[in-house]
């Protein structure tokens, strides 16, 4: 049988309890204890299992197809000059050394998850609520269909420290980051002038500014389309430039969903007193929900605007975790608190019954694919 997409979210929380009961000796960048090696094994590999061992989710099969064409044309060293051409050279390393296109699939699972869970060891207060947060945001559903920019997703975790730094030199160590992941996925250059917008005070003047900007490119869309469809035909979304995009036969983004994405943003003005005794990391936190909150705003119009917030996501939930944990951790919101924790499980419910297709071949018994990817 296959492994459902309910099931892997309650090993992966099992995994995560398991950390955090039994915590290391290390300490968070908030002070709370990281959670045991063990329990961050347990989570991983069941979220790194599933997605490595698929075939059949989202746009998996177009990869693994594209993969096996080369294969058969003789693995042609790929076009140095195409904006992706990392990722290009990535699957021509993996079939040059004999991998197959399970060993690329499990490869790029890797590479998209082990930062999300190094970097919520590390900087979510408590990371049962940081994977709990994960996947019931759409997050790691999301991952399943985005090979190429989730990779890029991955690259880019790996710069917060740089992210978060005060020391401004850092940019350039961030910037390094985000131009590799360029190459794999040209997106990635949003972090750019995401990098400025954050790292400012929180609520302050260019907050607000963010939000009403997401609102009025929301509102005259239909004015900033036809250059936006200009970029598009030059980046990797290209195939979103046909007529179905600009006469809007595919809809915008679900409003409770943009409703769900904008939580962090809402509770952190709520609770903003609480959190900025955290210091100034809270303030960038805050800034990227707000980023995040614009982006979903926009996608209300087409769905495609939505996968910039591919590289948000990861900090929304960090951002979710640190409220929750010390903000409603007050008796006296405690009916808040359970009654956001039911919200977030109905969502995520409603939003796993259309993911019937969303299965991996994670515990098929006598399947070749669990060691296919090795040899």
């Amino acid at each position: 049988m296959t492994t459902s997409y309910l099931t892997v979210f309650i090993l992966s929380l099992m995994g995560a309890w398991f950390g955090k009961s039994v915590p290391s000796l290390g300490y968070t960048a908030w002070g709370t204890r990281k959670p045991n090696v063990i329990g961050l094994f347990i989570t991983g590999a069941v979220m790194i299992l599933y997605s490595g061992l698929r075939k059949t989710i989202g746009d998996t099969v177009f990869y693994i197809h594209m993969f096996e064409l080369a294969e058969q044309a003789g693995n042609p060293v790929p076009d140095t000059d195409a904006a992706n051409f990392l990722f290009e050279y990535l699957m021509y390393w993996i079939r040059a050394v004999g991998g197959k296109s399970e060993t690329f699939i499990m490869i790029t699972a890797i590479i998209t998850l082990v930062p999300v869970l190094l970097i919520f060891r590390k900087y979510a207060p408590d990371f049962m609520l940081a994977v709990f947060f994960y996947f019931t945001l759409g997050v790691y559903g999301t991952t399943l269909n985005g090979i190429r920019q989730f990779v890029a997703t991955g690259i880019i975790l790996m710069a917060t420290k740089y992210l978060f730094s005060p020391k401004k030199t850092d940019f350039f160590k961030f910037l390094a980051f985000v131009l590799v992941a360029y190459f794999f996925h040209t997106s990635a250059l949003i972090l750019i002038p995401i990098y400025f917008v954050c790292r400012r005070k929180a609520w302050s003047p260019s907050t607000f500014m963010i939000i009403v900007a997401g609102v009025a490119v929301l509102i005259f869309v239909s004015l900033f389309l036809p250059n936006f469809m200009g970029i598009l035909e030059e980046s990797s979304f290209s195939q979103y430039t046909d007529g179905w995009f600009t006469e809007g036969v595919e809809g915008g983004v679900n409003i409770l969903r943009v409703g769900l994405q904008a939580l962090p943003m809402v509770l952190s003005a709520i609770y903003y007193k609480e959190l900025k005794r955290y210091g100034p990391v809270v303030d960038i936190l805050v800034n990227l929900s707000v980023v995040h909150f614009a982006i979903f705003l926009i996608s209300v119009y087409n769905w495609i605007f939505a996968r910039f917030a591919f590289y948000t996501f990861t900090y929304a939930a960090i951002l979710l975790s640190l409220i929750f944990s010390t903000a409603l951790k007050d008796s006296k919101r405690t009916v808040l608190k359970f009654a956001l924790y039911v919200a977030f499980m109905i969502f995520f419910i409603m939003d796993s019954q259309g993911m019937y297709l969303y299965r991996s071949d994670f515990f098929t018994p006598n399947n070749n694919i669990w060691f296919s990817f090795i040899y």
